[in-house]
């Protein structure tokens, strides 16, 4: 019954809104498709760019003054960055601000391979991040450890094939105007063909259901685009083979026909889900998460864009805008407005990226649920950017929501539920609420000892099986009951292990549902 998180689609629909824009025709004698292709082709650039989220002001009413407060302040964000250096597909490095209504925070990031350095004031180490290793794409898990470190420098390769793929399988925007302008980019000025379209939210979720359609029909297309990543791919492949590897699915890929097949059905599953996915967004049934996305796919949201093509078919400046209506659910906020713009320039010339020094140790996460709490561990609690994100965006508020198990017999569920045993206290599986609250948890078999580490206060708990007491950085607490095994899973009262890591504990009696909230 846990909530999920906001779930792949939200980024995924943000960058289909680009591509679903340029469509796939020439209109005015501009191929503006061409020019995003050509554009992702590009191995070397510096570039420069800014997003900026607005929320439109409603009935804060029902807010309490500490939630007013916090709406005030990130009434207006904005993300910038500047001396953007893509040294290469698979090197690169950019200076960036955050702005919002308390200040500025400055960072740096730099992405090296698949790892993405981020270094920010406020932040005592730097963050990386493994892109690939964070991955949850189940036809990425198909392949073999080794390669799975060396496909990102080889999907680079074959991007402009895949922004081709998509493409090919979009129809234009009902609405399209293109003239000539005098714009600045790189500090220079450029004579451009100006493209300029107009959606609205139940136009664009045609597009991008005509899109999804179109690409999960193009069999061969697909068929065609696994070909040419198994070509990039199939040096490293004929490598790991060479050396001696007994891995099955290794030597399964040796083979290209097998290969592509193999790939190729997980894969247009994975797609086939994804529409799905989307077109439950889009009518409004799917899972919204922190934003209900839906209201984008609205007659009442407006989409505007703007591509400046080069006379050598390259696009050199972009700006998106975004507004859409907010349901009143108590939020405060009635409206979001979304506005993007980058410019381009140094195309394909020598560019040399800055490095971030991780020698000094980092932080290293991943796209589970601890992320958060190791982010927020790294920062000075003092910092703008902790009160960012803990104090206003209020990124670490979590709840954990189990059904009571009613049978009296708590071996009788295969999954870990919470009951309530002979001393009549909640008993919860301390694995499973401890990593959805943020924390790290070890088993020392041989002295049957659990360790939990709270990644966001650095708390240490240790509690040993069949034992009343417990030991919270080095002082003993007397437990309510002995934390106890059952099927396989440790079990402690709820209290205890929720308020140890900062949460509170309510339980509906109607629903027999117990819930654990932290902030």
């Amino acid at each position: 019954m846990y909530k999920k998180k906001v779930t792949w689609w939200v980024s995924a629909a943000w960058v289909l809104l680009l591509l679903t824009l340029t469509g796939c025709q020439s209109v005015q004698g501009v191929d503006l498709a061409a020019a995003i292709q050509q554009s992702s082709a590009a191995t070397s650039s510096e570039s420069a760019g800014s997003l900026q989220i607005e929320l439109v002001p409603g009935d804060t009413s029902q807010l309490s003054a500490v939630e007013q407060q916090a709406l005030s302040a990130l009434h207006k964000v904005t993300i910038e960055l500047a001396n953007v250096k893509t040294e290469s597909t698979q090197k690169l490095s950019a200076d960036g601000t955050i702005t919002y209504g308390k200040g500025t925070i400055p960072f740096q990031i730099a992405v090296d391979g698949t790892k993405l350095i981020w270094q920010v004031e406020g932040g005592k180490k730097p963050v990386v991040i493994d892109l690939l290793g964070s991955s949850n794409a189940s036809f990425t898990k198909l392949l073999p450890a080794a390669l799975q470190e060396q496909i990102g420098s080889k999907a680079a390769e074959i991007k402009p094939a895949v922004i081709g793929f998509i493409l090919a399988n979009m129809p234009n925007p009902p609405s399209i105007a293109v003239s000539s302008v005098t714009e600045k980019v790189g500090g220079a000025d450029l004579s451009l063909q100006k493209v300029h379209m107009e959606l609205t939210g139940t136009e664009l979720a045609s597009l991008l259901d005509r899109l999804l359609s179109g690409i999960l029909a193009d069999e061969a297309g697909l068929q065609e685009l696994i070909s040419q990543l198994y070509d990039a791919m199939y040096p490293i492949i004929q490598e790991e083979i060479a050396s001696g590897s007994a891995d099955f699915t290794l030597k399964l890929l040796g083979n290209k026909p097998l290969a592509v097949g193999f790939i190729y059905q997980p894969v247009h599953d994975y797609l086939a889900k994804a529409a799905e996915s989307l077109a439950a967004v889009i009518s409004g049934d799917g899972e919204q998460g922190v934003l209900p996305v839906h209201a984008m796919f609205g007659s009442k949201s407006a989409l505007a864009a703007d591509f400046y093509v080069d006379g050598d078919h390259g696009v050199r400046k972009q700006s998106l805008a975004l507004s859409m209506p907010m349901p009143d659910t108590g939020t405060g906020v009635a409206g979001l407005k979304l506005n993007f713009v980058s410019e381009t320039w140094n195309v394909n010339k020598p560019v040399k990226a800055d490095s971030i020094d991780i020698s000094g140790g980092f932080v290293p996460v991943g796209v589970d649920a601890s992320t958060v709490y190791r982010v927020l561990g790294n920062l000075d609690r003092h910092s703008l950017i902790y009160t960012l994100l803990r104090e206003d965006a209020k990124i670490a508020r979590k709840e954990v929501h189990l059904q009571l198990n009613e049978s009296g017999d708590p071996a009788a569920s295969d999954t870990p539920q919470p009951f309530i045993n002979g001393d009549s206290k909640t008993m919860v599986p301390v694995r499973f609420i401890s990593e959805k609250l943020g924390a790290e948890v070890g088993w020392n078999a041989d002295t049957k000892e659990v360790t939990i580490l709270d990644l966001l206060s650095g708390r240490i708990i240790v509690l040993k099986l069949d034992r009343r007491t417990a030991s919270v950085d080095g002082a003993s607490i007397e437990l309510e009951s002995a934390a106890t095994l059952v099927n396989g899973s440790t079990f402690v009262p709820i209290r205890f292990i929720a308020e140890s890591l900062g949460g509170v504990v309510s339980f509906d009696d109607d629903t027999r549902v117990v819930t654990i909230k932290r902030d």
